[in-house]
C-alpha cells in the first residue's frame, strides 16, 4: 500500500480510533462475555478509557518505529498485514511487560490478551479497505505517480507491460529515454521513447514526472550519477533495478589488503539447517496435497485418456541442482509425438532467451490446452518433490539444451533444488524475458526464507486461476 498524501495522517486517525475500539471490546469481552474467568469484579470502563491515552501513544510509537507508516508500495497486502501481526504483538508484549513493572493491577491481563487478537484483526481489516479503495482510484487514474523509464531494453520493456497490466500500483508510464538512435522515436507497449538521457531534466518538467527508474546495468556509472543528481535537484524519486552485485548484497563484505579496500562474496551455501527446514516442509507439503488431490488426478487421468492417443503422463528430462539431471513427471498436454515435431516448431518461439515458449502451440490437445492454461499439467511434479528431485519454491528446472546456451552467471540459478513455482510464475510467468527470469531466480536464493516460501506459494493460488502468462 502507498502511504502518500493524506493516506499517511488518515491511516495514523483510523489506528488511533480501532485501538481504542479493540480495547473497549476486548473489556466488554472480559467483564461482560467470560466474567467468569478469573476475578468478578471489574474496573469502570472509564479508568480503561484514562489510560488510553498513553496506550495509543506507545502503540503508534511502535507501528513507526517498526515502518508501518513508511512511504512505501507494498504489491502484496498479506506482507504488510504478516508485518501488522509482528509489530501489533509487540506492542500487546511491551504493554503487559510495562504493566508488570509499573504494578498497576487494576489493568486485567485478559484485556491485553484480547485486544492483541481484536486490534489485529480491526487494522487489518481497515488497511484491506483503504488499500482497496486506493486501487479503486489509481485504476481511475486519480493520485497516480508518473513513471519515465532510463533504458528501453529487454527490462526496460518488460517493466513498462507489467506496470501497464496493473493500474492498481498507481503508476502510469508516461515513456522511456534510450541513447540508441534506433529506438529513438519509436514507442513499445504503447509507450513512447522521448528522447535521449541528456534530455532527462527538460523531459522530466514537461512530463511533470514523480519517478525515474533506471532499468539497464549498461549505462556508466558517471551517467547514473548524474541522472541521480538531476532528480535530486527536481524533487524526484529515483528507483534503479539491480544488478547482480545489488541483488548478492546481503553476502557482499568489505575489507582491506594492504590498504586497499576490498568486497568479498561469500559463498552461496545451501547445506545444513535451512536445506533440511526446507526439505522437511516440502515433504510434509508434497505427502498432504497428494493425497488431498488423489480425485483430482483420478478425474484429469480419465479426460487425457478420453481426448487423444497416448500415455497419461509425460516425463521429461531436466537439470537439477549443481547440474544433476533427473525426470520430471507431468500429465501429457501434446499428441503423441510432440518431442519429435520439436524442430518443426522450434522457430516459432515467442519468448526471448533460452526458454522455448508458443501462446498456441499446434502440438497441444484439447485438455492440454485446459491443462496448460491453469498448470494442472504441472501436478504430477509434486512426487519430483516427495522422492527430493524438486522442491515445491525454486527456479524453473530448465532443458538440457536449454542449460547449453546458459552463461557463467546464468548457471547460478542451478545451485538450489528446482521449483514447482517460483518468483517467475508468480510475476508473469511467459511474459517474464530470460535474463529477468535469471534475476528473479538469483534473488530466491540469495534472500530465501520460509516466509519468501509461503508468499510465493499463496501468489500461485491467484496466477494458477487467471492462467496469465501461462503457455
Amino acid at each position: 500500500m502507498q502511504k502518500k498524501g493524506l493516506i499517511l495522517p488518515l491511516l495514523v486517525i483510523v489506528d488511533s480510533c480501532l485501538i481504542v475500539l479493540g480495547f473497549i471490546l476486548s473489556y466488554h469481552l472480559r467483564f461482560n462475555v467470560f466474567h467468569f474467568i478469573g476475578p468478578v469484579s471489574a474496573v469502570p470502563v472509564s479508568e480503561y478509557l484514562g489510560a488510553m491515552v498513553f496506550i495509543v501513544f506507545v502503540w503508534l510509537a511502535i507501528f513507526k518505529l517498526f515502518g508501518l507508516y513508511e512511504e512505501k508500495r507494498s504489491v502484496q497486502l498479506f506482507d504488510e498485514i504478516a508485518n501488522l501481526f509482528l509489530v501489533v504483538s509487540v506492542a500487546s508484549l511491551i504493554l503487559a511487560s510495562l504493566l508488570f513493572l509499573y504494578r498497576e493491577l487494576w489493568f486485567s491481563r485478559q484485556v491485553i490478551g484480547y485486544s492483541w487478537f481484536i486490534c489485529f484483526l480491526l487494522l487489518a481489516f481497515a488497511r484491506l479497505i483503504i488499500g482497496k479503495s486506493q486501487n479503486f482510484l489509481f485504476v481511475r487514474g486519480v493520485g497516480v505517480s508518473r513513471l519515465l523509464i532510463v533504458g528501453a531494453g529487454e527490462v526496460g520493456q518488460a517493466l513498462a507491460v507489467r506496470l501497464i497490466g496493473q493500474p492498481q500500483l498507481g503508476i502510469k508510464v508516461i515513456g522511456f529515454l534510450d541513447d540508441d538512435p534506433i529506438k529513438l522515436g519509436k514507442d513499445f507497449s504503447g509507450v513512447p521513447v522521448l528522447g535521449n538521457v541528456a534530455k532527462i531534466k527538460a523531459i522530466i518538467r514537461a512530463n511533470k514526472v514523480d519517478e525515474v527508474v533506471i532499468s539497464s546495468a549498461d549505462f556508466p556509472s558517471a551517467q547514473v550519477l548524474d541522472i541521480i543528481t538531476e532528480c535530486d535537484g527536481l524533487g524526484v524519486e529515483f528507483k534503479l533495478v539491480p544488478g547482480l552485485l545489488e541483488i548478492m548484497a546481503s553476502r557482499v563484505d568489505t575489507g582491506e589488503i594492504a590498504g586497499i579496500p576490498l568486497v568479498t562474496i561469500a559463498e552461496v551455501q545451501w547445506v545444513g539447517f535451512k536445506a533440511v527446514v526446507k526439505r522437511i516442509v516440502d515433504f510434509i507439503l508434497s505427502s498432504l496435497l497428494l493425497i488431498i488431490l488423489a480425485p483430482s488426478f483420478l478425474m484429469l487421468i480419465i479426460a487425457i485418456k478420453l481426448d487423444s492417443r497416448g500415455p497419461i503422463f509425460f516425463k521429461q528430462e531436466r537439470v537439477g541442482k549443481d547440474g544433476q539431471r533427473f525426470f520430471a513427471y507431468k500429465f501429457r498436454s501434446m499428441v503423441e509425438d510432440a518431442e519429435a515435431q520439436f524442430t518443426k516448431v522450434k522457430h516459432l518461439s515467442e519468448v526471448e532467451g533460452n526458454i522455448f515458449k508458443i501462446k498456441n502451440d499446434p502440438r497441444l490437445t484439447r485438455v492440454g490446452k485446459f491443462l496448460r492454461k491453469f498448470s494442472l499439467d504441472e501436478l504430477p511434479q509434486l512426487f519430483n518433490v516427495f522422492i527430493g528431485e524438486m522442491s515445491l519454491v525454486g527456479p524453473r528446472p530448465p532443458l538440457p539444451r536449454e542449460v547449453q546456451n546458459y552463461t557463467s552467471w546464468h548457471k547460478k540459478r542451478l545451485r538450489i533444488t528446482p521449483g514447482v513455482t517460483g518468483l517467475w510464475q508468480v510475476s508473469g510467468r511467459s511474459e517474464i524475458p530470460f535474463e529477468e527470469m535469471v534475476r528473479l531466480d538469483i534473488y530466491y536464493i540469495e534472500n530465501w526464507s520460509l516466509w519468501l516460501d509461503f508468499k510465493i506459494l499463496l501468489l500461485t493460488i491467484p496466477a494458477v486461476l487467471t492462467g496469465k502468462g501461462a503457455y
